[in-house]
């Protein structure tokens, strides 16, 4: 009946109680959708605050006192700019993520507050080089340089392997990021990072503190 969060919540149950469902992957597939679709819009639910903008706020200062992002809270707002104005009412995130990478089923899933919130199909090393570990994002950048060891590659460079974005680990060189060869999605084909299909990575990156 298009009621977004009914539905989500049911998908979500069918995950928790039905693993071994065959369907389960399209299970998964129509729960991020879903996810995603209620992320992204004004719809509140008990994971969102609806938060007044108090006289000195910023999109930095609120993005920070929720531990979210200032990229999502203008997406779920539909806010075109960062000014926004006292006693305006935003929709902001309070769901704390994590993002869970199984190298050898080549995904990534969002979690949030320990539910699934989509799964994603990525390239992970050649060879098993991918370390193991539990691991911070330091750093996020939009249209990122490629510093190899023999050039620096700029952003527009079609040789350019990092893609759109990137999210860097506290573990030097390594990170999560787009790509120039979607083909490669799913098969173990990096030199160590997590790579995945440009418009996910812009998707993750927006979630994502």
């Amino acid at each position: 009946k298009n009621d977004k969060v009914k539905a989500r919540d049911i998908y979500q149950l069918i995950l928790k109680k039905y693993q071994n469902i065959e369907n389960i992957s399209e299970v998964q597939d129509k729960l991020g959708k879903l996810n995603m679709a209620i992320l992204f819009s004004k719809t509140i639910t008990d994971k969102d605050a609806l938060y007044e903008v108090e006289p000195g706020n910023t999109l930095i200062s609120i993005a920070k006192k929720f531990g979210t992002t200032v990229d999502l809270i203008k997406t779920a707002n539909s806010l075109k700019s960062d000014n926004i104005q006292v006693h305006a009412k935003l929709k902001i995130s309070k769901t704390k993520y994590k993002i869970l990478v199984d190298k050898s089923q080549s995904i990534l899933t969002l979690l949030g507050d320990s539910d699934i919130v989509k799964v994603y199909r990525v390239s992970t090393g050649e060879n098993n080089c991918t370390p193991v570990g539990t691991f911070k994002i330091m750093n996020k950048i939009i249209d990122p340089v490629w510093y190899t060891e023999k050039a620096i590659v700029p952003a527009e460079s079609p040789e350019n392997v990092l893609g759109s974005r990137w999210m860097g680990f506290n573990l030097a060189g390594y990170g999560i990021h787009g790509t120039i060869s979607p083909e490669k999605i799913g098969q173990q084909a990096t030199k160590g990072c997590v790579r995945m299909i440009n418009a996910e990575v812009e998707e993750l990156y927006t979630i994502i503190p």
